[in-house]
């Protein structure tokens, strides 16, 4: 006869793990929230998005591209206003659109058609420049650019450069307007800086990183006292702006950034990421020349990017308040610093959101050290059952894992790709894609689902330690290439696959506790991460984002499994002469046998 013993203490460190797993949705969730937009009716000293919505109006109005030569001049003209209506007198630098000498400007110029040539042949670029003194030379330079999109997509989805209808509203009107409202907040201070500040608004970056070049070639010695760039860009009109870029060797500025900006959402996974990305912005001209760097963006919505309804009327002014309060507060506290740090370093900081304000940093040879522990663990509890193990049933489990994972993530993408050639969506990302979110819903869940009931069923059927194996070993075995190739991604499997590693290496009394710190681990890493990795990617490559949102679900499982499963005195007797023992609390039926 069988009997089930449950008391409450027992039933109550059975919940911890699931307890612990919803924390860390919520947790994880939570960087994502944006801060409400503030009114026109602010402190003066604060940012308000309200305040900034009339930079975006005024700059926005029309779609405004290097193409549209009126409208581009009456949007730098616009620029420059607002920088007048502050008490700023600006500085322009016209120099040539194209230099016919450098390979890159030639291409793009044959790229255009013959009336878009004529257009701009002989057009100069015009940067806005606006310098505001402190009393040390030292300087953060602020950067963005006003010329919109000189690409769209045609009736088939496919894009190609023409005078463009985007207004420029988020790209780069977000940029500017975030720019400009915190200077007005600055000057509302009434104090001179202790710092300087230099504002640059480029021209020409849609159409070649013009003006950022020209810059960085015309006017290098303007800035050889500047210390910091921080440029502003957008990629889409909603969601949080991350700080996703920065200059190498960032272990000073990026400890510099999460020191002083309240709600940072940003992670060394998208510096790492972005590294290796075919994207570029103005910095891409700006890092070579040595200048420490931070480069923010918002993602969200990104169907709209280089689109007609990049317009003022599609603006979240939730976004835009975000922006301003990253660029107040970091600008703030270097203006208004005479002990500011020096921000170049020798190596590279590792970190990410643990929930809303709160940051884990540490170095990267501690990153290093914390993903070889987390192979060497992972190695370690598979090589202490490997006698007991049965191993045709780890391989069968390696692969039940990863052709369902797989299947998921490759039904993604044909049915993407289907409603591409169906035109149902454009085949360049640009435009509305509302199939999008349903494409990764279904895929991810359906990639989740199944996997979850593999690892359930392999549990119920006695192959536990098999099951356990089987994905520390996936895990170990991705995590080695990611620590070398994105080392600042790392910890994205790493901390996962070190959780899962001492939840099998903790004794049975203490597995409950092990296995909820554990579970709160994997899902506060993966929930927010998922989300980024699906505003960044899946517009064009839905599978990919799939795949990344399977991958914790085998791990968050076995936690589960093990944190709440229970041991026998007949299990106990059964297994403890065995070394692996120890190991091995999941063995054995759930049950008391009478």
């Amino acid at each position: 006869m069988t009997t089930h013993r449950f008391s409450v203490p027992d039933l109550s460190r059975r919940l911890l793990a699931p307890i612990a797993a919803l924390l860390g949705l919520v947790a994880g969730l939570s960087v994502l929230i944006l801060p409400s937009p503030a009114p026109t009716t602010a402190a003066p000293t604060e940012f308000s998005a309200e305040r900034a919505m009339a930079s975006i109006n005024r700059l926005a109005d029309e779609p405004h591209s290097v193409l549209r030569r009126e409208a581009h001049d009456r949007a730098r003209d616009d620029v420059i206003g607002m920088f007048s209506d502050l008490g700023y007198t600006a500085e322009v630098h016209s120099d040539p659109m194209f230099d016919f000498s450098e390979p890159v400007d030639k291409k793009i110029f044959d790229m255009l058609s013959a009336e878009q040539q004529a257009a701009v042949k002989g057009a100069p670029a015009d940067t806005i420049v606006v310098d505001v003194p402190g009393k040390s030379e030292r300087t953060m330079a602020l950067m963005a650019h006003y010329d919109s999109a000189t690409v769209e997509a045609d009736e088939n989805g496919r894009a190609h450069p023409t005078s463009g209808t985007s207004h420029g509203a988020a790209d780069d009107g977000y940029g500017v307007a975030a720019i400009v409202e915190t200077l007005r907040a600055l000057k509302a201070e009434g104090r001179q800086p202790e710092n300087s500040l230099k504002i640059v608004i480029t021209d020409g970056e849609e159409i070649g990183l013009v003006g950022a070049r020209n810059e960085m070639r015309h006017h290098r010695a303007d800035y050889d006292n500047v210390d910091l760039v921080l440029n502003l860009e957008a990629r889409g009109m909603s969601g949080p702006a991350f700080m996703f870029e920065t200059s190498p060797n960032n272990s000073a500025v990026a400890g510099y950034f999460l020191s002083h900006v309240k709600q940072p959402v940003s992670s060394s996974l998208l510096p790492s990421l972005y590294a290796r990305m075919p994207n570029s912005t103005d910095m891409a001209k700006v890092i070579p020349e040595g200048f420490t760097v931070l480069n923010i963006a918002a993602v969200g919505e990104a169907e709209h990017y280089h689109h007609a309804t990049d317009a003022p009327r599609y603006v979240d002014h939730s976004t835009l308040q975000h922006y301003g309060d990253q660029v107040l507060g970091l600008t703030r506290a270097w203006a208004f610093d005479g002990q500011a740090p020096t921000l170049t370093a020798d190596d590279d900081l590792h970190f990410f959101q643990l929930w809303r304000g709160l940051t884990v940093r540490y170095p990267a040879a501690v990153g290093t050290g914390l993903g070889c522990l987390a192979v060497i663990a992972a190695l370690g509890v598979v090589a202490m059952r490997a006698r007991s193990l049965r191993w045709k049933r780890v391989l069968g489990t390696v692969w039940g894992l990863t052709w369902r994972s797989a299947l998921a993530s490759a039904a993604a993408g044909l049915v993407q790709l289907g409603a591409m050639a169906m035109k149902w969506a454009p085949e360049s990302g640009l435009g509305p894609n509302p199939l999008l979110p349903w494409m990764f819903a279904g895929g991810s869940l359906i990639g989740a689902g199944l996997t979850a009931h593999f690892v359930v069923r392999r549990w119920k059927e006695g192959l536990r330690q098999e099951a356990v194996a089987a994905v520390l070993l996936l895990l170990a075995a991705a995590c080695v290439p990611l620590m070398v190739l994105l080392p600042g991604a790392a910890y994205v499997l790493v901390l996962p696959t070190l959780a899962l590693a001492l939840t099998a290496l903790a004794p049975q009394r203490m597995r409950p506790v092990v296995g909820a710190l554990a579970a709160f681990i994997i899902v506060v890493i993966f929930a927010p991460t998922v989300l980024l990795i699906h505003e960044l990617l899946s517009l064009g490559a839905v599978w990919v984002t799939v795949f990344f949102a399977i991958v914790p679900v085998a791990p968050l499982a076995l936690v589960l499994l093990q944190a709440g499963s229970r041991r026998t005195q007949r299990t106990t007797a059964r297994t403890s002469s065995r070394p692996e023992a120890a190991l091995d609390g999941a063995a054995g039926p759930a049950t008391a046998t009478a």
